[in-house]
């Protein structure tokens, strides 16, 4: 026993055991989290849609930055609407389409890269708008951010038919592939982190620098936008760095030139972790802008009551009936009593 006993698949009982944990693990792993995607789901496909609404609704909303914003918004409610679905499904069948899970991994894999693109695009664009605001004024147009746009989904689009392929090992069993696609990935989510964290610091040194110079007033103007995008950046690639940490250890597992069934396992294990991590993070991730936003932005809130008056008007009603309230006291307190507003018979004379 203890791993000395070897059966008629070469594993020894120990590791045969290892492996039974490991499902076990899995098991439960995909039963938390089918029960957390019933639960983020829903509240985040709403919360985008309400943001898209707010765009669309808005006239003051449709800007050069909110072009962006909306197709992180599509992308992000697409991946909840994926992975939930995915997720039902299994739980439902117990078994997927080789052909549907390709498919579903191809979309998930470009609705990812198009977030992490948008995100840096957004970064990059604000970069241009501090250094060079006259040229970026001049050239920057709601119509050129739609184009650039298209060209960011059609370049996901076939990133992510390689990182379909890349997490389907029923169509392409080629190692090199494989590992190809695991490093392209790798570059990707690197790329985008540094570009946007490189010019947002460049941003804040800038405005900071310049906050001597200009007015308090026109400082003002600029901060409350690189805030609202700074902050949802770092929330963004805070959230998303356990998907990096997992390609990572893909690469690791797939360069690694060990084959012994413990060290697979553990390695394995780590994956499964890892997983999981990215499982619960993405959808939160995919959830917590509009919230962000909201927070942030007082733009945004205004624009929210804008495209929902019954809200705007139930909030007025609620600031009004606190009002009276205050007036009444104020009253009380303000009007001298009768007798002594009365003129005395010493003054009358």
């Amino acid at each position: 026993m203890n791993g000395t006993i070897e059966h008629s698949d070469g594993l020894t009982a120990h590791e045969e055991q290892l492996f039974r944990d490991v499902e076990a693990h899995e098991q439960d792993y995909n039963y938390i989290i089918g029960q957390f995607a019933r639960i983020i789901a829903p509240i985040g496909i709403l919360l985008n849609s309400i943001f898209l609404f707010v765009v669309i609704r808005v006239k003051s909303m449709r800007t050069i930055i909110n072009v962006y914003l909306s197709s992180l918004a599509v992308a992000d409610a697409t991946n909840l609407t994926l992975g939930m679905s995915i997720t039902w499904a299994i739980q439902n069948t117990h078994t997927v389409d080789p052909g549907a899970s390709l498919a579903s991994h191809v979309a998930l894999s470009t609705m990812q890269i198009a977030s992490y693109c948008f995100v840096t695009v957004i970064a990059v664009e604000r970069f241009f708008a501090v250094r060079q605001p006259l040229t970026q004024r001049a050239q920057a147009s709601k119509s050129r951010a739609a184009k650039v746009s298209a060209g960011i989904w059609v370049a996901a689009l076939v990133t992510g038919v390689l990182g379909g392929f890349l997490t389907s090992s029923t169509y392409v069993k080629n190692e090199v592939f494989t590992k190809v696609a695991g490093v392209l990935f790798l570059l990707i989510y690197l790329a985008t982190f540094t570009i946007t964290i490189s010019s947002y610091i460049y941003i804040v040194i800038k405005l900071c620098h310049s906050d001597r110079e200009r007015q308090v007033g026109q400082t003002r103007r600029v901060y409350p936008v690189v805030r609202m995008l700074v902050i949802n950046s770092a929330v963004f690639f805070l959230l998303s760095s356990t998907e990096i940490a997992l390609t990572v250890n893909t690469l690791i597992i797939l360069f690694s030139s060990q084959s012994g069934a413990e060290a697979v396992l553990d390695m394995f294990w780590t994956s499964l972790d890892l997983l999981f991590c990215v499982a619960i993070f993405r959808p939160i991730n995919c959830s917590i802008n509009t919230l962000v936003y909201s927070a942030t932005s007082s733009q945004y809130r205004a624009a929210f009551l804008e495209a929902f008056p019954p809200l705007a008007k139930l909030l007025r009603q609620c600031r009004r009936c606190r009002r009276p309230q205050q007036t009444e006291q104020i009253e009380l307190r303000v009007i001298p009593p009768v007798k002594a507003a009365q003129e005395s018979p010493v003054q009358a004379h």
